[in-house]
């Protein structure tokens, strides 16, 4: 296709009531969105607009422009654009960032540059899009994602006491490591100087704090993103943080056809290695769901402590491999 680029909608207009198919590539941002519109007769308009949905929209359907499809990468702008198309009657796609083909030795990177990549890529049917979660779907998802937050802000908040009580030479108490109830109340006992005594409530102030709000997050959770009979908590290993992650992140399970899909989708698919007459399987790639990912290797060793067929098979694949990160 031979690119003609032009600097005005006329021709794009013209191209489009000619019948030509017309592809829309968006490099989206907080404030503005660089587009690129590209017809099947290779004329080309990029442009910038600020970044508005319905505005860019507008845009459109006041020419009379009918779009083949627009496709933008996923990003911190979230879906916004995705669902603004689709209730205006415009076939959208979001992809994933990694997944948009790149040019050996690109040392370039400008908006409309990459609005323009998209446009063309689209249009040969080089880019695949991602699913998008309904509204309800991510805000349920959002509340999950919270709680993995304040996990992990947890966990940070009692490596920073610990840290306070070494650097201060104050003794650590015997029950610390599982933060038994006991532990905590010797740590309010500690005999330390005036202000080193605030600093340590202040910490342990904010630790109630956040675990008072991950409780609250998860009887939200418990209550109204699981069903009452949830299947998935019957599996051995498998609690309300791996069920509500596994439901959340997945949403819509029958998209996928196989396990061998899921397994791509989660992160834990290994690299084929192929080479002659030898085959085997390598690292596993990572990428995908991270915290499912992880939530799902934590229910598998607990898995290992509760059924012995688990156990059993554990220590054949560490006898054949010898590698103990492997479950």
């Amino acid at each position: 296709m031979a690119r003609k680029s032009v600097s005005h909608w006329d021709t794009i207009e013209e191209e489009s009531k000619r019948g030509s198919e017309i592809w829309v590539g968006v490099d989206v941002h907080k404030s503005s969105y660089a587009v690129t519109i590209l017809s099947s007769n290779g004329v080309r308009h990029s442009y910038t607009t600020p970044a508005d949905n319905q505005n860019l929209i507008k845009q459109f359907t006041d020419r009379g422009v009918r779009i083949t499809q627009l496709a933008y990468e996923a990003g911190p702008t979230g879906f916004g654009l995705y669902r603004a198309c689709t209730a205006s009657g415009i076939k959208a796609m979001v992809v994933a960032a990694s997944q948009v083909p790149r040019a050996p030795g690109k040392t370039v990177k400008a908006d409309k540059a990459d609005s323009a990549k998209l446009a063309e890529y689209l249009a040969k049917g080089l880019l695949k899009p991602i699913e998008v979660p309904s509204e309800s779907q991510e805000a349920i998802r959002s509340k999950s994602r919270r709680r993995s937050q304040i996990s992990h802000e947890i966990g940070k908040c009692k490596e920073r006491i610990k840290s306070f009580l070494l650097v201060n030479s104050l003794p650590e108490p015997s029950g610390l490591k599982h933060w038994s109830q006991r532990s905590r109340e010797e740590l309010k006992g500690l005999e330390m100087n005036p202000d080193l005594r605030f600093t340590l409530d202040s910490y342990l102030r904010e630790l109630k704090f956040l675990e008072e709000e991950k409780a609250l997050i998860e009887k939200d959770i418990k209550e109204k993103a699981l069903p009452e009979k949830d299947v998935l908590q019957t599996v051995p290993g498998v609690g309300l943080v791996t069920s509500c992650i596994f439901r959340t992140e997945l949403f819509d399970p029958k998209r996928f056809e196989t396990g061998e899909q899921v397994s791509s989708y989660v992160g834990l698919a290994p690299i084929i290695n192929q080479s002659g007459a030898k085959a085997g399987y390598g690292r596993i790639i990572p990428r995908g769901q991270g915290k499912l990912r992880s939530v799902l290797i934590e229910a598998a060793w607990r898995l290992l402590g509760t059924e012995s067929w688990a156990s059993e098979f554990y220590r054949r694949v560490l006898g054949n491999c010898g590698k103990t990160q492997k479950r």
